[in-house]
């Protein structure tokens, strides 16, 4: 039981290290046993030593085993000994066999499928309250405190839980280089989503602070070019949420077609709005107006440049790869009909050469 293990891998390591740590013990145990004698004193020197010798191969996990392993072979008569050092290693031996058998066919542990539901729900929590959290501000509705603390709370388990995933699903490969990819998509969508909740905490403190300082000024009306603005702001909404279907689907889906653009007319309209709007107004009244407004544009701003720049990477990638398959196809094509036409040696050469790349490939 002691070898059912979180991953497959951490299983076999497990297994290594109890066998190296069981014939190291059973074999000082029969050479004290055979050379020696088996008396208590005996018993405590051999038990030292394996505890000793345990922690110097760091097995220190397996000293218990070990020194049950040892006193087992030694509390036996002399000529028994190598029965029970047989008998124990046997049972060892079966019970490791069983719990690998557990791990790789009965339950094995399926923390890529786990990982992407936690993502995905991750997913769906943070961009809903950040939606929320700029409907708020240009509405002047602050999410309610306790709701909000709640939302956090759920969201920060899952960034817990998710993380915990990662670090188990990345025990179950070693040097898989499509595995390592996985975890590195993984591992970013989790710091993307943790950007959005940098900024949601960001547009709620602005929403805050704008509201206080209507309530402070007797809550005016608000002007048609300030409205203006605060569309565009909701506008902006559409296009965070179409980059993050997009994303979505390159993540989970693996669906990348090309690089996405995205022009930057939305904030070049804003400027334009801001600089008109500063015809009207001067000093710290233009400053308190647009000072909260800046910082919800500004955290917009940062979580769409977050998600081009990762959907772009994931999209370069897989045309990449795509294009060296394709060019890889077309070589093979080639050569092979220089292969059957000619018959050259050359032909045969470069053609095993092409082979022997596209394997690489194919092994990446």
């Amino acid at each position: 039981m002691l070898n059912i293990q979180p991953s497959i891998y951490q299983s076999f390591e497990n297994a290594v290290k109890q066998i190296m740590s069981h014939v190291l013990s059973v074999s000082i145990a029969l050479s004290f046993g055979y050379l020696i004698g088996s008396g208590p004193v005996e018993m405590a020197i051999v038990t030292m030593l394996v505890i000793s010798l345990n922690k110097k191969f760091n097995m220190q996990n397996y000293i218990v085993m070990g020194v049950v392993a040892a006193v087992f072979v030694l509390d036996a008569p002399q000529n028994e000994f190598l029965s029970h050092a047989i008998t124990r290693s046997y049972a060892i031996f079966l019970g490791l066999a069983a719990a690998l058998s557990v791990n790789l066919f009965i339950a094995p542990p399926r923390y890529r499928d786990r990982l992407v539901e936690s993502l995905k729900e991750l997913n769906s929590k943070t961009v809903n309250l950040f939606q929320s959290s700029v409907e708020g501000f240009i509405d002047l509705k602050a999410l309610d405190d306790k709701e909000l603390k709640e939302e956090y709370s759920k969201i920060d388990e899952l960034f817990k839980k998710s993380n915990n995933f990662l670090t188990l699903y990345k025990k179950q490969f070693s040097r898989d280089s499509e595995k390592e990819r996985e975890f590195y998509i993984y591992k970013k969508y989790i710091d993307f989503n943790m950007a959005l909740c940098h900024s949601i905490r960001d547009i709620n403190i602005a929403t805050e602070q704008r509201i206080a300082l209507r309530n402070k000024w007797g809550n005016p009306p608000i002007s048609p070019t300030f409205k203006d603005i605060l569309a565009m702001l909701e506008s902006s909404l559409t296009t965070f949420n179409t980059l993050n279907k997009l994303l979505y689907k390159a993540v989970f889906e693996e669906n990348t077609d090309k690089p996405v653009y995205i022009d930057n007319i939305f904030w070049e309209k804003l400027s334009g709005y801001i600089d008109k709007r500063h015809n009207n107004l001067t000093g710290a009244d233009f400053i308190h107006a647009f000072m909260y407004v800046a910082m919800a544009a500004n955290n917009i701003k940062i979580v769409c440049r977050e998600a081009k720049s990762f959907l772009n990477e994931l999209t370069t990638e897989e045309n990449d790869k795509s294009d060296k398959f394709k060019k890889d196809e077309v070589d093979n094509h080639e050569l092979k009909s220089c292969y059957v036409s000619n018959g050259s040696s050359s032909c045969k050469t470069r053609y095993k050469y092409q082979n022997h790349v596209k394997y690489d490939f194919q092994g990446t």
